[in-house]
């Protein structure tokens, strides 16, 4: 039986795929998807931001991204330091945003209202897989539910498992922080 794909209702964001080398390694996803995702939330706010890929490389500072003893030396970052790591660098911009994300083992149902609720509010979302096929970070275009919840990702139309059996997965988000009323 094929998946019943629910499609992203909007315009999404600069495709994250054909990574930036940097410092004689490829920048990573986690950095170069939380960038195309913050350009999108960042340029009806009128936030001038750096290009893509020099924003990237900043926000894989700001995430904590390490080198992998791999070819190219892809970096990789943590799920807990993608939101940790973005949310300090939208605090030292000053930006009226904050970095959400929901990960960990067999999150299906959860995630999968979590999905239904950012995709019906128009929100891009990137989907993280860490599994013994997959250790990847990508904006998505489509999730279908089902027990591993399979995501199609922008850049390409692949696909990855967003609650995988054997391993992590996840959703993270970029939304409007509240107003601190306390001032």
């Amino acid at each position: 039986m094929a998946p019943d794909w629910r499609a992203f209702p909007g315009p999404l964001p600069q495709r994250d795929g054909n990574q930036a080398v940097w410092r004689g390694g490829l920048v990573g996803c986690g950095a170069l998807s939380a960038a195309c995702l913050l350009r999108h939330h960042a340029a009806p706010l009128g936030v001038p931001l750096p290009d893509r890929d020099a924003l990237a490389e900043e926000l894989a500072v700001a995430q904590g991204a390490f080198r992998l003893p791999l070819p190219q030396g892809p970096r990789a970052t943590w799920p807990w330091a993608w939101l940790s790591g973005l949310n300090a660098y939208l605090a030292g911009q000053h930006l009226p945003l904050r970095a959400r994300g929901r990960w960990g083992l067999h999150l299906h149902a959860p995630l999968t209202a979590h999905l239904d609720r950012l995709f019906s509010a128009g929100l891009p979302v990137i989907g993280f897989e860490f599994s013994a096929r997959e250790q990847h970070y990508g904006l998505l275009s489509a999730y279908a539910p089902g027990p591993e919840l399979p995501a199609r990702l922008h850049v390409d139309g692949s696909t990855m498992h967003l609650a995988p059996r054997t391993g992590l997965g996840g959703v993270f988000w970029i939304e409007v922080a509240p107003v601190n009323s306390a001032s």
